[in-house]
């Protein structure tokens, strides 16, 4: 009863237009009405089924509009949920990449990241101070390798200028600072000493390749001194100090930070001054160069060898029998 009611009182003018209509054709049938009065009557039915048919546009209308509200609205709450979808994935992809980046700690460590970085790399990085570690094992070993699997070899080194005396007298005395008491090597750091590493640098380099034609270098020269060193293989990039006591840090090539320090590399290096090397092919190195052929070399490079005489051997012996400062 009750829904009938409800329905009686929702539909009222229907039921008003229905109830006209049949005690109009009441009337009619029993000829007790005349002709006005069903004139009447039937503008009174059409009257009242109009205002049925405007209240029914006008609740559609209603409807309409709040359709449309109720569609913006959640419109505007899939927004914010796309929204938060995509910082849930931005903050998923960052926790990913401190995940990825590893913390190498003590000398093993270092050691084993930089073996396993040699092992099939094409291509090796290096930006830091005069290139000691690169000279006296990374150069040597990733030649090795290479010679191994009859494979190319890129080597890109950014290292201290050894013309700029204000910038290896800077770099000697940050060393002494950090520590006072000769390295591995047994020696002090000193400016003379900053200039031969850095020279001997680039005598190892030009005396690798003059052994391996398929190795290709790439020296810059900056007056620039920096406290890390920057190791980059196909598979890592590996950040150390000259402290092998200190933490090192190691971040895979699938790591976003991979590629940013690749460009940032890539960039320095573009901006350092370059050693022409395809200059030292007119110059004759032998299995252990001679002090007229390494003055030879430099004077081709542009670099003169403004160190006495007495420091041409140290620089020879630091370039092909280097001692590694790190054992």
């Amino acid at each position: 009863m009750k829904r009938i009611l409800v329905w009686f009182l929702a539909e009222t003018d229907a039921v008003v237009a229905l109830g006209i209509a049949i005690v109009a054709g009441v009337l009619g049938l029993l000829d007790v009405t005349t002709t006005k009065l069903a004139d009447n009557t039937i503008l009174l039915t059409l009257a009242v089924l109009s205002l049925a048919v405007l209240r029914d546009r006008w609740r559609s209308m209603n409807a309409e509009h709040g359709l449309t509200a109720a569609l913006n609205e959640v419109s505007g709450r899939l927004g914010d949920l796309s929204a938060m979808h995509t910082t849930l994935i931005q903050s998923e992809r960052a926790l990913r990449e401190i995940a990825a980046v590893r913390l190498l700690t003590g000398p093993r460590e270092v050691t084993r990241a930089h073996e396993d970085a040699r092992e099939q790399t094409g291509r090796w990085v290096f930006k830091g101070g005069t290139g000691t570690y690169i000279r006296a094992v990374t150069l040597p070993e990733c030649v090795r390798l290479a010679r191994r699997d009859r494979r190319a070899l890129a080597i890109r080194l950014e290292i201290l200028d050894p013309v700029d005396i204000d910038a290896c007298e800077r770099y000697a005395v940050f060393r002494r600072s950090m520590a006072e008491l000769t390295d591995a090597t047994g020696e002090t750091w000193t400016c003379d000493r900053t200039r031969e590493e850095a020279y001997a640098t680039i005598l190892a380099a030009c005396w690798h390749k003059k052994r391996y034609d398929l190795l290709e270098v790439q020296i810059g020269l900056t007056s620039t001194m920096t406290t890390f060193r920057y190791d980059m293989a196909d598979n890592r990039l590996i950040i150390t100090q000259d402290d092998p006591r200190i933490p090192a840090l190691m971040i895979p090539r699938e790591s976003f930070l991979y590629a940013s320090f690749h460009t940032e590399l890539d960039r320095s290096l573009a901006q350092a001054r370059k050693v022409p090397l395809d200059l030292s092919s007119t110059v004759g190195l032998g299995d252990e160069p001679t002090p007229e052929e390494v003055r030879g070399l430099f004077d081709a490079l542009n670099l003169p060898l403004t160190l006495p005489d007495d420091h041409v051997p140290r620089i020879i012996q630091k370039a092909i029998h280097a001692r590694n400062p790190y054992p």
